[in-house]
């Protein structure tokens, strides 16, 4: 499945991951239908991701496009999960537990953010309270 092959990609090329997950959660799926990066509104999410969680590119399923993508948005990004443009959300791990973990704080925040966004402006997080918070929980 195009699942396995980006899978496969991202264990060759980020030695460091021991598990990823990939779902078509709701609210995940909505911020990719948008193009549209996750902005760092919570501290939850300065916990867990160290800021917004970012954008990948569109890629056609069937090659490793989406691995492809993967690998080059997380790769010297704190974030652990990345929503793939039209498609949806990817996160990685030390190991499956952790991804899933990933997986689950990403469709929270995506939600959470989502929610908050149609009530009005998001207030952001400055930068160095989102190192701050990321460094404390890490």
């Amino acid at each position: 499945s195009s699942d396995t092959a980006a899978h496969a990609y991202v264990y060759r090329n980020m030695p460091e991951v021991g598990g990823v997950v990939h779902t078509h959660s709701t609210y995940g799926v909505a911020w990719a239908a948008r193009g549209e990066e996750i902005p760092c509104v919570i501290t939850a999410m300065a916990d867990e991701f160290g800021g917004p969680i970012p954008v990948g590119p569109f890629a056609i399923i069937g090659d490793d496009s989406i691995g492809r993508g993967i690998v080059e948005t997380l790769r010297g990004h704190r974030s652990r999960g990345v929503i793939m443009q039209n498609h949806g959300p990817f996160t990685i791990g030390s190991n499956a537990k952790d991804a899933v973990k990933a997986a689950v704080m990403l469709e929270d925040v995506a939600r959470t953010v989502h929610i908050a966004r149609e009530a009005g402006p998001l207030i952001p997080i400055p930068q160095d309270k989102i190192d701050a918070l990321y460094n404390r929980y890490q």
